[in-house]
């Protein structure tokens, strides 16, 4: 592993004392580079999907959003929440990270050979026969996920999300590349495998040569101390994952995959603001309050200053595509495309709040509440099942209304965990969202006036976002300045340079 002054340290021979605590340099440095990571892997593929869409239609692409559904799940199972608990304790014995490294790619060659065994009946679940050849593929790359896993970790402990940020842009630029040139070529459903096999690929080899984590070995006893909090966050995480992905998957299993289709595509835009703008938080976040876990007042300042920024990079632009959803479905994805904008209305303000209340899991998992977690995670699983299973009556979009419902009602409650770990009063907490909502709220008013106005979807889209924009800088400027103001600065200090820093090392 890489030290501050540049030089190598290999597992063996580390000191298991605590990293120290960082210092405002250090986050803004990680907080930038985390921010390239997840732009450079997730705005590629991104573009990528939206190509494979317009390309294959609707009923195509159902077979890739099907994949795509049980390709998340195999991930969830990979881990075991054994690279959070590396991340999360204060010292890292030598060879803890090579015992990790084995039970990963165990649990990957593992899933591997299910996946492939049972490609066949997860095919006829969907009625998609079409799928199960493609799951074959998927399966066999498991493995490239799995050798991933403990290198980031270690990286992510040691705040060098400059390294995390090159094998994440590396491996989704080439790899969407990938995916988008075969879908030109004719490859089909084959674009996907092309995706994500070259992205997994080149990931893991930059993150292994950059974490140099030592060679996996055998040492499982030393398991046992981090076994506890790990399989609480792996209990949690499979809960989040099944509150999260249920509605895909009856989506898929009761209304076909054409469904799956329009639905899951708009579904990717509630996840845009989770993977840009909540995972860099997150990733950041995370290993910054777990050093200050036992400082409560720190706690509340870096809540504060998270949800704030989440609010202001978040709502607004969510917002916008939800009541723009009609005229950038037409115009991006075409007219066949088009039963999806009312379900893109709906997901982008659940995607809105989703990101928001990002921060709680990293808090949470900080303090090593690791039954809290799992608690909360039953009760959300129980709450977005019910919702979804209502809306399921009504058709994708009474499935994407159940799931926004089941959001808000579980908000207050994530809001009570936040007041419980930090001391911060609701009304607090909710303060530093209110100024990006309300301005949000007129800049709808301002879009719907324009849509009123003209007809055609390309004129509206272009004037009604232009009247958005406007409408929510002049809320924003005159009726809260003080917050637009601290948005302001905190860009600054993520975008621009570090001059007081540079002052002080001068």
């Amino acid at each position: 592993m890489s030290l501050a002054d540049g030089s190598e340290l290999s597992e063996d021979d580390s000191s298991p004392e605590p990293s120290p605590t960082p210092g405002r340099r250090d986050a803004i440095t990680s907080v930038r580079w985390s921010i390239a990571a997840v732009l450079g892997r997730q705005l590629p593929q991104m573009v990528a999907a939206l190509v494979l869409a317009r390309v294959l239609g609707p009923d195509t692409y159902g077979v890739i959003s099907a994949a795509t559904v049980y390709v998340t799940f195999t991930t969830l199972l990979l881990d075991q929440g054994l690279a959070v608990a590396l991340v999360q304790r204060p010292t890292v014995v030598p060879g803890l990270s090579g015992a990790v490294a084995s039970v990963n790619l165990l649990s990957a060659a593992l899933l591997g050979v299910i996946t492939i065994a049972g490609s066949g009946p997860v095919a006829d679940f969907f009625s998609a026969p079409a799928l199960a050849p493609l799951l074959v593929v998927l399966g066999a790359g498991l493995l490239l996920k799995g050798l991933a896993i403990t290198p980031r970790a270690l990286l992510q402990r040691a705040l060098r999300f400059r390294s995390i940020g090159y094998g994440d842009a590396i491996g989704g630029v080439l790899g969407a590349g990938a995916g988008i040139t075969a879908a030109l070529l004719g490859a089909g459903i084959w674009s996907m495998a092309w995706m994500v096999l070259v992205t997994d690929s080149l990931v893991a080899i930059v993150l292994t040569v950059a974490a140099k984590p030592g060679w996996p070995n055998l040492r499982f006893r030393l398991l046992v101390e981090i076994l506890p909090f790990s399989l609480r966050i792996f209990g949690s995480n499979a809960l989040a994952f099944l509150s999260r992905n249920l509605d895909n998957v009856l989506v898929g299993r009761f209304l076909g995959v054409s469904a799956l289709s329009l639905y899951s595509m708009s579904y990717r835009v509630l996840v845009i603001p989770v993977q840009f703008i909540g995972q860099t938080v997150n990733r950041v976040i995370f290993p910054l309050f777990a050093r200050v876990n036992h400082q409560k007042d720190k706690l509340a300042a870096g809540l504060l200053m998270a949800t704030e920024m989440l609010a202001f990079v978040a709502i607004p632009p969510m917002l916008g595509v939800a009541v723009a959803a009609p005229e950038l479905i037409e115009v991006v994805l075409g007219h066949s495309w088009l039963p999806a904008a009312p379900v893109l209305t709906v997901l982008s303000v659940a995607g809105a709040r989703e990101t928001v209340f990002n921060v709680t899991s990293p808090l949470m998992r900080s303090v090593g509440a690791g039954r809290l977690i799992l608690r909360y995670e039953v009760l959300a699983a129980g709450v977005q099942l019910g919702g979804i299973v209502i809306g399921l009556q009504f058709g994708v979009f009474g499935v994407a209304v159940g799931l926004m419902t089941a959001g808000f009602v579980l908000s207050p409650v994530l809001l009570a965990i936040q007041r419980r770990f930090t001391g911060l009063p609701i009304r607090s907490q909710l303060g530093r969202i209110l100024p990006p909502t309300h301005a949000g709220a007129w800049g709808v008013g301002a879009y719907l006036l324009i849509r009123w106005w003209l007809k055609a979807p390309v004129p509206v889209l272009a004037a009604g976002t232009v009247a958005y924009l406007v409408a929510c800088a002049t809320v924003l400027f005159l009726a809260h300045s003080r917050a637009t103001r601290r948005a302001i600065d905190a860009a600054r200090n993520l975008l621009g340079p570090d001059r007081r820093a540079t002052t002080q090392e001068s």
